[in-house]
């Protein structure tokens, strides 16, 4: 079933698109305009102005090759998790889900001072949002725990959750080496847990919906969308559009 999910070239996934897009943008004109380091991303800096701070999510990365690792590890885990949950839930909710979990995001940002930038922490939403998918899927008694994608999430859930959490504690330390451990915890992992809960406590609040969905594909081999789910990428266009109003707001 999940298989099918996966391959259903039927079942768009526009919005994750929107964003992936944001991300690449952002990430490689910076790269080739440094001096936009000033308008998008926090550049190392701990206090921004508010506009910029809502950009922090789509720049990856203090150096060239940090930038384009973090982005290329997001993207790939975008793909795996962010299309595949618009696929299943449609891209209104797919929105809804991401939109929240940005600000929220953004909020901690603030509210923590911080200096780490990327979409990492969305893509632990999608991540804590899977759960729920894979639970389901195993709860109406289908085949796909015996799936090719069904074994593919669960290995890379198994890599987000437990070995980059490791990975993360290190990029602390590595920007102040007298940073300790335990601060080094805290800060390489609090956005990815706040991040993890919302797609946990989301998956939660869409259970009954990402059940009807998968119940759909399961009986009748196929998932329908509402009206509003194929225009909701019109709505997520808000997010490419702000980036460019910053430029004009703040020219370079």
């Amino acid at each position: 079933m999940l298989d099918d999910i996966r391959g259903n070239v039927k079942l768009k996934s526009y919005v994750s698109y929107v964003f992936i897009i944001c991300m690449v943008l952002v990430t490689f004109l910076l790269i080739a305009y440094p001096n936009l380091k000033e308008l998008y991303g926090n550049n190392g800096k701990i206090g921004l102005n508010y506009l910029i701070r809502i950009t922090v999510p789509f720049q990856h990365g203090f150096s060239d090759l940090s930038a384009v690792i973090h982005l290329i590890i997001n993207l790939i885990f975008f793909w795996f998790f962010g299309t595949f949950i618009e696929k299943i839930i449609g891209s209104f909710r797919f929105l809804i889900l991401t939109t929240i979990s940005f600000f929220i995001y953004v909020l901690a940002h603030r509210l923590l001072m911080s200096y780490g930038q990327g979409f990492t922490p969305i893509i632990m939403t999608y991540a804590g949002f899977i759960f729920m998918i894979l639970n389901q899927s195993k709860y109406l008694k289908t085949k796909s725990s015996f799936e090719d994608y069904y074994r593919l999430l669960i290995g890379l859930e198994f890599i987000i959750w437990l070995i980059i959490p490791i990975i993360m504690i290190f990029i602390p330390i590595y920007y102040d080496s007298d940073s300790g451990l335990l601060d080094a915890i805290f800060l390489g992992n609090i956005f990815h847990i706040i991040g993890g809960l919302i797609g946990l406590v989301m998956g939660y609040y869409f259970k009954s919906y990402i059940k009807e969905k998968l119940l759909q594909q399961m009986r009748k081999k196929y998932i329908v969308h509402t009206t509003i789910d194929k225009y909701a990428f019109l709505i997520a266009l808000v997010f490419p559009l702000y980036l460019l109003l910053i430029f004009f707001i703040h020219p370079v």
